[in-house]
């Protein structure tokens, strides 16, 4: 793997662990009085709220992945025997890639809103 290439890697990999910790951490933050309040027939609904935890730890483990990934990516910019795994090229660039442009649709459709950080609870 050439420096260029370690670099660009980095960068994705970079990119996916700031995406998959930065935007679920905010909607925990931001849901977690809404999703306490939910309730059915006067009981909360702990099954959700557990539910969401779950899924807000699975990301930030993938997060950790994809940080220590990019950090792969720079120490082995300069050997092509270790390069890194189809399975996380691939995972790494769709991801980012429909991430990225969600946002971009989200911005230009609502007028200046940035997907994510604009939704706020009913």
């Amino acid at each position: 793997m050439s420096t260029a290439k370690g670099i660009g890697w980095f960068m994705i990999f970079l990119i996916d662990g700031l995406i998959f910790s930065i935007i679920p951490s905010y909607l925990i933050v931001v849901y977690w009085q809404w999703l306490n309040s939910l309730t059915i027939g006067g009981d909360p609904i702990y099954t959700l709220v557990l539910f969401i935890l779950f899924l807000w730890v699975v990301s930030l483990l993938i997060s950790l992945i994809y940080y220590v990934a990019s950090v792969r990516a720079v120490v082995q910019r300069k050997n092509d025997d270790l390069g890194i795994s189809k399975g996380v090229k691939l995972f790494g660039t769709v991801s980012a890639a429909l991430v990225i442009i969600f946002m971009i649709f989200w911005y230009f459709f609502t007028g200046g809103a940035i997907a994510f950080f604009s939704w706020k609870p009913v």
